[in-house]
């Protein structure tokens, strides 16, 4: 299952002056939160384990991962079990993190890299959603 792709957003109101990076700006955020709560791929952890890792520790952006080694898409195939659960539910089809990205991110969309995002401000966005009732499978289960 594909949650996004960072050409779905390169179209329509995205800014002329801006890189088609840009549109993967928030993909590539999510990503890096979801690596660093461990919940990278088999794939990715046999494939990059040295990326995946440099990814986590802030010292090579989740964005030229996102699209040296996933081409720009963020799927299924990216995470583990526990990663999709929740992703699926906050990410995928009616997931309320557009809506979140928008409320805290709204001004910089489209409009800025990943660096100029504050990761701190957005890990806390997603982990207080986390918290506050977007469950994964295991955590229902329990």
């Amino acid at each position: 299952m594909k949650y996004d792709d960072a050409s779905w957003h390169s179209g329509g109101k995205f800014p002329s002056t801006s890189p088609p990076e840009f549109g993967g700006t928030h993909i590539a955020l999510f990503l890096k939160w979801c690596f660093a709560n461990g919940w990278a791929s088999d794939l990715h952890l046999r494939e990059e384990p040295k990326e995946t890792q440099q990814v986590i520790d802030g010292v090579l952006s989740a964005t030229e991962f996102l699209f040296t080694v996933c081409d720009g898409k963020f799927s299924d195939r990216d995470l583990n079990d526990e990663g999709n659960a929740f992703a699926s539910r906050y990410y995928g089809d009616d997931g309320l993190f557009p809506a979140d990205y928008e409320a805290h991110f709204g001004e910089l969309m489209y409009l800025a890299s990943e660096a100029d995002h504050d990761y701190s401000k957005f890990a806390e966005m997603v982990d207080q959603r986390r918290a506050s009732g977007i469950l994964t499978q295991s955590q229902e289960a329990g």
